[in-house]
């Protein structure tokens, strides 16, 4: 018992098309042009009047550094990578300095990736642009605790709120003023006259304050609203004392002015990645619709919500969603937001004799969550084939173990890291006439 492999084959292009909306270089070299002792920054010109430095930090960085090589060629001087492990391929010349750190929880890598990027910028001056490149993940890349907060303290802080299902905006907004190089904070160390900031979106809603904390970019959150965060996940007892000593001392705000001259730029987000997949289904004759945008919540609840919605839809049709969800972990299973949602959204497919479709959740930076997979496509048949094989998804759904049905029943989508990094997609395809 398998999924309609036509209507698989669309997931596959159409995911394959979004990828190449919101490919890292060519996002940024688009952005960028080169003229004389200038570069125009969609549409904005600014002027090179001393060195030009690259910072690119976060999943996407590797990419989004090429991209400016293309467009900017000799004229930059040097570069300083920060990204996640696996997501090099030694393309950049010996003007980069290159690391790889831990993701989604910091390490010690990270910690001295970001201060040999802040020894490296302390040496700028007035006359001195900084073109900082900016990715999802870049929040446990690039970091530096304040004390009396550690890195193992920022680690325990990650993995609490991750385990409680907090969505990005939230944990950057605990970890934004324990850090001396979020909200900000790297553009107050830097006494170069001008940054601009590309960024690519992993945030819903784009926030350039939160896309990687907001390195170069003045943020308004303060202590109260990270201390609010704790409690709303009632994290307040089991979180590192220091880090409860931090926010209520008051010891660590975030600036909030802005520099003049400088520029902020969204180079990509989830709506491309959407807009591409939609033109996608189109181009192989199949009518699509966008019927999702910065959707988030609980995956399992999503999952649900994704194939409720078809029952009264008839094909042919694509129904499109983007967003990102996240899990909440009460078992002791493996599996990622996507899986989790795929698995939902079978259950439901399944429940309501919905055969028709077929349906996927897949991340666009091919990583969901500890997983090495991208998402999973699944179909009510994934249920039947799972129940075949002594697997029961509804126990697995609940154990959080999503990943488990997807491996035996098959629906698993691997495409390894993709470079690029912009929430995740979800699919419904329908190519019968029928419901």
């Amino acid at each position: 018992m398998t999924c309609d492999p036509v209507a698989i084959q669309l997931i596959r292009r159409m995911f394959e098309a979004a990828l190449s909306a919101v490919d890292p270089a060519a996002a940024v070299s688009r952005t960028l042009q080169i003229s004389d002792d200038q570069i125009t920054v969609d549409g904005t010109v600014v002027l090179l009047k001393g060195k030009l430095v690259v910072v690119a930090i976060g999943k996407a960085a590797e990419r989004m550094a090429a991209g400016a090589v293309a467009a900017l060629r000799e004229r930059i001087d040097s570069g300083y990578v920060v990204t996640k492990y696996g997501h090099t391929n030694g393309s950049l010349d010996s003007r980069f300095r290159v690391f790889e750190a831990g993701h989604p929880v910091p390490d010690q890598a990270g910690v001295d990736a970001t201060r040999a990027t802040l020894e490296a910028l302390e040496g700028l001056g007035e006359q001195d642009v900084v073109l900082a490149l900016t990715s999802g993940g870049g929040s446990a890349l690039f970091e530096a605790p304040n004390e009396p907060v550690t890195l193992d303290d920022v680690a325990r802080l990650t993995k609490l709120l991750l385990s409680a299902g907090a969505p990005i905006q939230d944990l950057n907004t605990v970890r934004i003023p324990l850090s001396a190089v979020k909200g900000g904070r790297l553009r107050q160390a830097c006494p170069a006259g001008t940054f601009v900031t590309l960024i690519l979106s992993d945030v819903l809603g784009n926030d350039p304050r939160v896309v990687a904390s907001g390195p170069t970019v003045p943020g308004r959150l303060n202590n109260d609203d990270a201390l609010d965060v704790l409690r709303k996940y009632r994290l307040t007892d089991v979180v590192p004392r220091s880090v409860n000593l931090a926010l209520e001392q008051h010891t660590v705000t975030s600036p909030t002015g802005d520099k003049a001259d400088d520029l902020v730029v969204f180079v990509a987000g989830n709506s491309t990645a959407l807009e591409a997949a939609a033109t996608s289904a189109r181009a192989n004759g199949v009518p699509a619709e966008i019927v999702w945008r910065e959707r988030e919540g609980e995956a399992a609840v999503l999952g649900r919500e994704w194939s409720a919605g078809l029952a009264e839809r008839e094909g042919p049709a694509v129904l499109l969603g983007g967003g990102e969800a996240t899990v909440t972990v009460r078992g002791d299973g493996a599996g990622g937001r996507n899986t989790e949602f795929a698995l939902a959204a079978a259950l439901e497919l399944e429940r309501r004799d919905l055969d028709a479709w077929t349906v996927a959740s897949l991340a666009t930076d091919g990583q969901d969550a500890l997983t090495d997979a991208s998402g999973a496509i699944a179909c009510a048949n994934t249920v039947r084939s799972a129940g075949a094989l002594d697997l029961d998804p509804r126990r697995c759904l609940h154990n959080n173990d999503s990943l488990k049905v997807f491996e035996q029943a098959g629906g698993l989508v691997v495409t390894g890291p993709t470079g690029t990094n912009v929430n995740d997609l979800y699919f419904a395809v329908n190519l019968n006439r029928g419901k």
